[in-house]
């Protein structure tokens, strides 16, 4: 019986080929696995992420997302899904940029290791989509359409009645005045120390706060409105609300300052004495 002897060689080409089909198979499932994970991604990306980014269609409340994982490293993109507020705790210098840009911490919305990844999976193929590359069974995101904000007097005064809370929200929610202030003429009070919604119109404009109107994600929004949302009506007066309060001057009017209403006072003191002393004579 003849035996056969395998060489050095034979057996590196064998180990060659194994690897090779190891490689080739773990392709093809990544190929076949990655459209699914992105059309689930789709899913969360537009009940989590869409209020405030869009991919494609300009910055919002956050950056716009078109291409982001190309240019984020990937573990830093999975901890500003999953925990942005650890990002933030560490001083990360991009997180402190950002923050810096849009005015506040994107919020930790609990979203979780298995998610985060479909997210990132969706945002993949929507940036592979730009140059063709994308799998004709994923949804890329299309650019969003804006849409500008209606400002009209009966607008406004709905608002302001929601604001304040003279007319109650449909769902039940709390007036935006029971946290927040604005300058506004006839509208007074709100905690101080949480944002004035005319400055945070200013810094997110028209898609950003109808975005976080939308979406309520923030901690504190998160609990007291999760089975409360605001109505596209009560958004569309809030927002024509927000929007001539980031208009106006000041934003709310032309305050006179304390030092021209003291001269003025002044020069009426004395043309009274004046007057008065012409009368005595």
């Amino acid at each position: 019986m003849p035996h056969f002897q395998i060489t050095e060689g034979e057996d590196r080409m064998a180990h060659s080929c194994r690897l090779l089909n190891c490689l080739t198979s773990l392709l093809v499932l990544f190929s076949t696995a990655l459209p699914v994970l992105a059309d689930q991604g789709k899913d969360l990306f537009d009940k989590q992420c869409a209020g405030c980014h869009t991919i494609g269609g300009g910055d919002g409340g956050g950056p716009d997302l078109k291409g982001v994982v190309a240019k984020r490293p990937h573990e830093w993109l999975e901890s500003v899904i999953s925990e942005p507020n650890k990002l933030t705790a560490s001083k990360d210098p991009t997180q402190a940029e950002l923050v810096k840009k849009y005015g506040y911490e994107m919020p930790n919305l609990g979203i979780g290791h298995d998610d985060t990844r479909k997210i990132m999976a969706y945002l993949a193929a929507a940036g592979a989509a730009d140059s063709g590359a994308v799998a004709a069974s994923s949804t890329p995101a299309p650019p969003s359409e804006k849409v500008e904000t209606v400002v009209t007097p009966e607008l406004i005064a709905q608002g302001k009645a929601l604001f304040t809370g003279s007319i109650r929200l449909t769902k039940g929610g709390a007036p935006c005045l029971s946290c927040h202030s604005i300058t506004y003429p006839g509208i007074d009070g709100g905690n101080l120390s949480i944002a004035d919604l005319s400055k945070s119109y200013q810094k997110m404009g028209d898609t950003g706060m109808k975005g976080a109107l939308k979406a309520l994600k923030f901690p504190t929004m998160k609990k007291i409105y999760a089975d409360r949302p605001l109505t596209d009506e009560e958004i569309a007066a809030l927002m024509a609300l927000f929007k001539d309060s980031a208009t106006q001057k000041g934003g709310g009017g032309c305050p006179v300052p304390f030092s021209v209403m003291g001269g003025g006072l002044f020069v009426l003191l004395l043309l009274g004495l004046t007057l008065y002393k012409r009368r005595i004579r």
